[in-house]
């Protein structure tokens, strides 16, 4: 595309002439790389369309990449963002999506002659079980006795393969606590340290970010904590213990000091769902707070104590749906509900689907994602036996979940795909999950996945709730795209 090209060349001339300082200083050149930027996700997107989908839902796609880049915009008016975090965006944005090297096409090239598909786009990894908080319902189960740790050579080795093997330069990090994480003497952003090449995302709790963390942070300008937050004070204390909430919002200081840019992630359960989608919340933590970002999770009953008393109701979950359209074409905010949002994702993006990932836990367990905790492969074993990330993804039982997804949705045209609104296979369909989780024996993560396998009620329950979510949503699943 010869727009694309030239846009391409634009963003390069920007990047040697010191583009961080340059962009987040000058506003018409902002402006003209946002209609830029747009006019091309539109074309690709919407006019092209080259897979055939819903043109509404490819309308949806461009206003969340849309909305993200124009709070981004509106942050570096305000002067919240560092030059060195613009400038390692735009260097992460070239490398990897722009100006592909002649290298990058012949990775590609070779992965797509191996497996028949393209690579996936980044992967989920949690380097650590620690954390220094003990939440209600933690999908993880971390408290401060957990030691479990990825030894920091093998995640060197897990990020330089991801580049290596699927030109993937966005990772996310979750736990545990992040910062937490401590192995040869090497802290979390010792790792981002070494990898300026790829973006990094943390979810974290937030409690340690000190103005000397926020600082390095900003120096650095390749990393983005998402902070939890389950509401307001009363609801994030109840949660994650008293004096969390003060914690945060001094975390926030700090990083707004350093400009650094930072997002909150929530957690919607049955109490709280209403709360989190709230006019008052939005405009505290994005007007108020300068979030540039949210990501709202449904709470999903697994890790400690795991209850389906805390899943939101059917009901809660559309009118979640509804706020999120809200959300996203009126208010303009980045804030997709995780599960809803397969409207903007063609589906479930898990098990290392296209344009999706492969999560990996602190003792080298690899499973489909967070929130499917079942797995037949350790990469641990997997780099002792010779092999590499490569020999991870090409798990049969991974392969069935992403034909599982091709054959929902992902594959199909816009005339004959399945509601994406309920297009989780773990949450949404969980008696199809647990016949894969069977046929090829997929071990569960820890005790608590263990019982949920043996959990008679459990299954009943999850396979009850998915019949009334299918009830209710096939009407607005079907019209809204």
């Amino acid at each position: 595309m010869k727009n694309f090209d030239e846009f391409a060349k634009t963003l390069a001339t920007i990047v040697s002439h010191g583009g961080g300082h340059l962009v987040s200083k000058n506003k018409v050149l902002r402006a003209f790389l946002l209609k830029k930027g747009y006019q091309l996700a539109y074309k690709s997107l919407v006019e092209e369309n080259s897979d055939n989908r819903p043109i509404e839902m490819q309308k949806e796609k461009v206003r969340v990449i849309l909305n993200l880049f124009e709070m981004a915009d509106k942050r570096m008016k305000e002067g919240l963002l560092s030059p060195d975090v613009v400038r390692s965006v735009i260097n992460v944005l070239i490398n990897n999506l722009v100006i592909p090297t002649k290298e990058q096409k012949e990775t590609d090239k070779k992965f797509k002659e191996a497996y028949n598909r393209t690579p996936p786009a980044f992967l989920v990894i949690a380097p650590t079980k620690r954390c220094n908080l003990h939440c209600v319902g933690c999908y993880a189960s971390s408290d401060s006795k957990s030691a479990e740790t990825i030894p920091y050579d093998i995640l060197n080795r897990i990020l330089e393969e991801k580049k290596k093997f699927w030109n993937s330069g966005f990772t996310v990090i979750t736990g545990g606590e992040p910062f937490l994480y401590l192995s040869e003497e090497k802290g979390i952003l010792d790792v981002v340290e070494e990898h300026p090449e790829q973006w990094f995302m943390f979810y974290t709790n937030g409690t340690l970010i000190t103005k000397d963390i926020a600082k390095r942070m900003a120096k650095l300008g390749n990393v983005t904590p998402a902070i939890s937050v389950e509401g307001f004070e009363l609801q994030t204390d109840l949660r994650r213990g008293k004096g969390t909430f003060k914690k945060i919002m001094r975390s926030f200081e700090n990083l707004r000091e350093e400009g650094v840019p930072f997002g909150i992630s929530t957690t919607a359960m049955r109490h709280n769902a209403e709360l989190l989608v709230s006019d008052e919340f939005l405009d505290f933590y994005f007007n108020k707070q300068k979030a540039t970002y949210g990501w709202l999770f449904q709470y999903m009953p697994i890790g400690r104590k795991y209850t389906l008393d805390y899943v939101i109701t059917p009901e809660q979950r559309l009118y979640l749906f509804k706020k999120e359209r809200e959300i996203l074409w009126e208010k303009k905010l980045f804030y997709p509900d995780f599960w809803n949002s397969g409207v903007l994702s063609t589906g479930c993006i898990s098990s290392g689907r296209e344009g999706g990932y492969l999560y990996i836990d602190w003792n080298g367990a690899v499973t489909p994602c967070a929130f499917f905790p079942y797995s037949t492969v350790n990469i641990f074993d997997v780099y002792k036996n010779g092999g590499n990330l490569n020999d991870v993804y090409n798990q049969p039982f991974f392969e069935a979940i992403r034909k599982w997804q091709d054959a929902y949705g992902y594959k199909r045209d816009k005339e004959h795909t399945g509601n994406y609104i309920i297009g989780c296979p773990i949450r949404d369909h969980y008696k199809m999950a647990r016949n894969i989780i069977d046929k090829y024996n997929a071990k569960p993560e820890d005790i608590s996945a263990k019982e949920a396998l043996e959990d008679k009620e459990y299954y009943e329950g999850m396979v009850s709730y998915d019949i009334k979510l299918k009830t209710c949503s096939t009407r607005i699943g079907k019209t809204s795209i």
